[in-house]
């Protein structure tokens, strides 16, 4: 097993582009993160690993642990005293990766250092979720979360099925009549809705439930998370090698690699054709295995907007109503 050692401030310093352009979120590192505050928190049991581990010590810098805060806030504490993510790749080895880096990387922009290296851990970065995510099953560190069968039903059934009552009632529709209609169960009734009664209930109950802020909001997450019940949803070939090719795609447009103003450099496309040969997710005699391939893949997967996306389970939002913890949803 290989493990690599990121710099935190590496990550953190291109966190924006990691959120935005390769669908990284920190709660896929949430036992490692958790594991960097127990290094934090109890220092005498982890004395041989606080300099690997931390950039923080307690007795240097006292920080009170938000014990009774939300994910994200022990996440932003650990990525604060933190030093290192210290993360397995499987068989993956940084030597062969940064071998790839350095014959494909010839610009010599001294301008460039830091940068070009900050993407250089993203790329490293990706490569171990790529490892987690098969580890996993796309599930990364939530297999309680799924394995619960009131989570479960939330997840895959009640809440698309919220999401889309949602949008036909919050979609602006000019109507000659505001008659509702419902069949259930082989019987059909007609509701003729006067004052408006039927939606000035129901909505209420979605805007209180789903912790959807717009309509837009609830359309990208019907797109995002629901594909097959999302409006623009598509079946694709091999998510993940979609997901893999466009998270590195995009982080090598912020480095040296890229030219201003131009499409895939031949350099990029060497490179990313080979870190996928590596990881498994393309074959050598594969039609995929060319550059004007990859372009005219990379260009369909921009004009339909698909977007990185590594679970395989939704990682629902929450409203002080309907609060995802403890494994349990309520509607």
């Amino acid at each position: 097993m290989e493990y690599q050692t990121i710099p935190i401030e590496s990550i953190k310093r291109i966190e924006a582009w990691l959120k935005d352009e390769t669908g990284f979120d920190r709660s896929m590192l949430h036992n490692e993160l958790d594991y960097i505050s127990d290094v934090y928190l109890l220092p005498k049991q982890f004395a041989e690993v606080q300099d690997l581990y931390l950039s923080i010590r307690k007795e240097e810098q006292n920080i009170p642990y938000p014990n009774r805060g939300t994910d994200e806030e022990r996440y932003e504490f650990s990525m604060t005293v933190g030093k290192n993510l210290i993360l397995e790749s499987g068989n993956y080895q940084i030597e062969y990766i940064e071998k790839l880096w350095n014959t494909y990387n010839t610009n010599e922009d001294e301008t460039y250092i830091q940068q070009d290296r900050d993407i250089f851990y993203g790329i490293l970065l990706i490569v171990c979720i790529y490892h987690k995510y098969k580890q996993t099953y796309g599930y990364f560190d939530f297999e309680d979360y799924i394995a619960d069968p009131v989570q479960v039903q939330y997840t895959y059934s009640v809440r698309p099925d919220m999401l889309r009552l949602y949008k036909m009632f919050h979609e602006k529709k000019k109507t000659k009549h505001n008659t509702v209609t419902i069949e259930y169960n082989k019987q059909k009734i007609e509701l003729t809705n006067d004052d408006n009664w039927f939606l000035q209930m129901i909505t209420p109950y979605l805007d209180k439930y789903l912790g959807v802020s717009s309509l837009e909001e609830a359309d990208t997450e019907l797109d995002k998370d629901y594909p097959s019940i999302g409006k623009r949803g598509r079946k694709r070939e091999n998510a993940i090698l979609d997901t893999v090719t466009l998270s590195v795609y995009n982080l090598l447009r912020h480095s040296s690699f890229a030219i201003k103003g131009k499409g895939l450099t031949d350099n990029e496309g060497n490179f990313i054709l080979e870190l996928l040969k590596y990881l498994g997710l393309l074959d050598e005699d594969s039609p995929k295995n060319d550059i004007l391939n990859l372009r005219a893949t990379i260009r369909n997967l921009q004009k339909y907007e698909v977007r990185p996306n590594w679970w395989n389970i939704p990682i629902c939002k929450s409203s002080p109503n309907n609060p995802v913890e403890h494994l349990k949803s309520y509607w």
